[in-house]
């Protein structure tokens, strides 16, 4: 409004809630769960500025703030960088490999060409190597497929607040055991961690991947203003 807050300031961001219903079968679209992590990874790191949520989304859990940084892969130009790997650690972190990137989340090489479109990001990027060294990072447009900008370096952050490593899935499936009895073959869910996947509603189920859950407050400095 005229004496408002001006929401599409960079110094205010939006802590979004899911909008499913819990163990609905629908997934939060990747802009939300792209904003959501936004703004997570930087109250994680101290960023100042206006964060905005509802009182519902204050009240759920988070996954922990040490996922969301440790979570993430910072890059800049020189550094060295095994493709396969990195493509690796980002299917790991909720990534999905597809032909072309033009949504959140998605991840694809294309010979010495590394595109993925990072939550958190406006816009997907491409890295392009040399040898094993980064040479170039550039911004590009999903639709066109041509570069917007050339940037010196970028954050990339998780593709979801929970990880499909190993490590993660195993997690998963111990504490599904521990809290829900019956077949767990049954469940359409449990099939598609255990196998590797990120199910539609499967965000109804992060408390199963993390040791422990944190809240919004977690991640607030002691001299915030709330």
């Amino acid at each position: 409004n005229q004496n408002g807050i001006n929401l599409k300031s960079n110094r205010v961001l939006q802590i979004p809630d899911y909008e499913t219903l819990p163990y609905d079968f629908f997934a939060p679209g990747e802009d939300l769960i792209s904003d959501r992590l936004r703004a997570l990874y930087k109250l994680a790191m101290g960023g100042p500025g206006i964060y905005l949520a509802s009182i519902g989304t204050v009240m759920q859990r988070l996954a922990p703030a040490e996922f969301v940084v440790g979570g993430s892969l910072s890059l800049e130009i020189g550094d060295k960088f095994n493709m396969e790997l990195k493509r690796q650690q980002l299917i790991d972190a909720g990534y999905h490999h597809t032909d072309t990137v033009t949504e959140h989340s998605q991840v694809t090489i294309r010979g010495s060409l590394l595109d993925v479109f990072p939550m958190g990001q406006h816009l997907p990027i491409r890295i392009d190597l040399f040898d094993d060294e980064v040479e170039s990072i550039r911004r590009f447009d999903p639709d066109t497929q041509l570069t917007v900008e050339k940037i010196s370096a970028v954050d990339i952050l998780p593709g979801r607040e929970f990880g499909l490593t190993k490590e993660d899935i195993n997690r998963f499936k111990n504490n599904w055991y521990q809290r829900f009895d019956g077949d767990a073959s049954k469940s359409q869910v449990f099939r598609a961690v255990a196998n590797g996947f990120s199910p539609q509603g499967v965000e109804s189920y992060l408390p199963l991947f993390h040791e422990q859950m944190a809240t919004l407050f977690d991640y607030l400095p002691d001299n915030c203003l709330l």
